[in-house]
């Protein structure tokens, strides 16, 4: 169980602090249920409400991770990559289903996969596209927003450095880690 006052990361809402956990009931007809309540830090107008017995919702709010166990998922996840898919589109919404879930894994395989057909696409002397350019970037995005809560992150720039191994890391102790 989560505790006020913590951080976790929630689907594509990204970091959130749980602002409350309480009792709500949504609808006239909607019966009363105890809810997570989350305050994205990424936009301080949004409120995510996550009922808490909702076992699929539940297991999408993970804890953030120290540098270490960042550092020990990028290894693990250093050479993996997803099976690329030649059509844009279709790969656009492979691109979406991933971005929707927020797993720092999938985003961290998709980055690696990206970043490496781009440099290819590059080396041939021809330009990247715009559906590979902005999946990189919300990855990288999304992947900083999380990862510089509780490390020495400063930029978005340090994303694939750390994810080549050329960038280590140092846990700082800003938000509570659950």
């Amino acid at each position: 169980m989560f505790e006020i006052g913590s951080y976790v990361s929630y689907r594509a809402e990204g970091v959130c602090m749980i602002s409350d956990i309480r009792e709500e009931r949504f609808g006239a007809l909607g019966a009363m249920a105890k809810y997570y309540i989350l305050s994205p830090v990424g936009d301080e107008k949004s409120t995510v409400f996550v009922p808490m017995d909702n076992e699929r919702l539940l297991s999408m709010m993970r804890p953030l991770l120290s540098a270490d166990e960042i550092l020990q998922m990028v290894e693990e996840l250093r050479d993996e990559r997803m099976e690329w898919i030649e059509e844009s589109r279709a790969r656009n919404a492979r691109f979406r289903e991933i971005f929707a879930d927020g797993d720092r894994k999938q985003l961290i395989v998709l980055l690696n996969t990206v970043a490496e057909h781009s440099e290819m696409i590059r080396q041939l002397g021809k330009k990247v596209g715009s559906t590979d350019e902005n999946a990189m970037y919300r990855a990288k995005t999304m992947l900083f927003e999380e990862f510089s809560m509780t490390t020495d992150l400063s930029s978005m720039d340090e994303i694939l450095p750390l994810l080549r191994g050329e960038r280590k890391l140092r846990t700082k102790k800003i938000c509570a880690i659950v």
